[in-house]
């Protein structure tokens, strides 16, 4: 009887396991940058809606990316000048995040965008003025150091004839002071104004004598002076008294600001001085005053003001005559001596 093959089974059979593929998790929305939570949060903080000033706080060094707080330079170049983000940001042409918070964020995206932007400008803005205020206080500064050479040669010469170079009095005068290193550090967001040291004699009552004449009144010669260093509403100081400089001379003369701060003056010529002052002075000024001078050098140069006068004069003529004329102003009117605009001036 032959062997028989065995006959397939038919019953259950355990089937290998089915590996199902796990489904695609959607991915939550990215994490928004930093900027963005604090300046969307002023709305409910402050009640009202962000300015441009608000980004100010994460744009001071234009280095941050809209995607990454924490996004490093790409470029070779100084990492506080560099503008890689703003051509990243102009580059993207479409929305990659879809909260749906979307619309505000992009929408305060493009103003904080536009505020870059403005900072950009304004610093480079900055740094024009800055090279205009240094060209313009070295001028100042070649014209008094000029005067000081002149004054040495002029001293050899009184020296040997056992002379001196004598002063006019600096009662009821004033001079403008100026510094290429105060230019330098000076904070360009402040307001800049003529800065000076004024002189002057304290009458009987203790008022100041500011008059021109004060240096020409009788006995003048003899009383010391008191004064004031200007620099801005902040930054300055009174001093005094001061001795009557009646000789030009090399050696400083020293004495406290406010009791505290070591000025030192450099009387050497007629309508020109040097001045010695501490940064401690100024800091409050001063861009980086851990980084500024300790010390700040400014020349002084006597103030002529009927020279300015005449000079503002000068230009708000030339000014004026450069205005277009209105439509009701005719070619007459504008330039002949008997126009209303030439009679308007008499």
């Amino acid at each position: 009887m032959g062997s028989r093959a065995a006959a397939p089974f038919h019953g259950h059979q355990s089937q290998p396991w089915r590996v199902e593929k796990n489904r695609r998790i959607q991915n939550a929305p990215r994490p928004l940058p930093a900027w963005y939570y604090r300046v969307a949060s002023l709305e409910y903080t402050r009640g009202r809606d962000p300015y441009p000033e608000d980004f100010d706080e994460d744009l001071s060094e234009l280095e941050e990316s809209d995607d990454s707080d924490e996004k490093e330079c790409e470029c070779d170049g100084d990492a506080s000048e560099c503008e890689c983000d703003l051509e990243d940001e102009d580059k993207e042409s479409e929305r990659s995040y879809d909260g749906s918070d979307a619309d505000n964020y992009y929408e305060l995206k493009e103003t904080r965008k536009e505020r870059k932007r403005e900072l950009v400008e304004q610093r480079e803005r900055h740094e024009e003025e800055k090279k205009a205020r240094i060209e313009y206080a070295k001028e100042k500064e070649e014209e008094v150091n000029a005067a000081y050479e002149s004054f040495r040669k002029a001293r050899r010469r009184a020296k040997k004839k056992n002379k001196t170079i004598p002063l006019d009095s600096i009662a009821g005068r004033t001079f403008k002071l100026f510094s290429s290193d105060y230019a330098e550090f000076w904070n360009p967001h402040l307001l800049d104004g003529t800065k000076y040291v004024e002189f002057y004699h304290l009458d009987d009552q203790g008022g100041f004598d500011f008059s021109r004449n004060a240096g020409k009144r009788v006995g003048a010669e003899k009383r010391p002076v008191d004064g004031h260093v200007y620099f801005d509403a902040e930054n300055g100081c009174s001093f005094g008294p001061l001795p009557l400089p009646t000789r030009a001379r090399r050696k400083n003369v020293k004495i406290k600001g406010d009791g505290k701060y070591d000025l030192s003056f450099n009387f050497f010529a007629n309508g020109y001085l040097k001045l010695r002052v501490p940064r401690d002075l100024l800091k409050d000024a001063l861009v980086s005053p851990s980084t500024a001078p300790q010390i700040f050098e400014f020349v002084g140069i006597l103030r002529d003001y009927e020279k300015e006068r005449k000079e503002i004069a000068e230009a708000r003529e030339k000014t004026a005559k450069n205005r277009p004329p209105s439509p009701r102003e005719s070619y007459f009117e504008m330039n002949h001596f008997m126009g209303s605009w030439a009679q308007s001036r008499w």
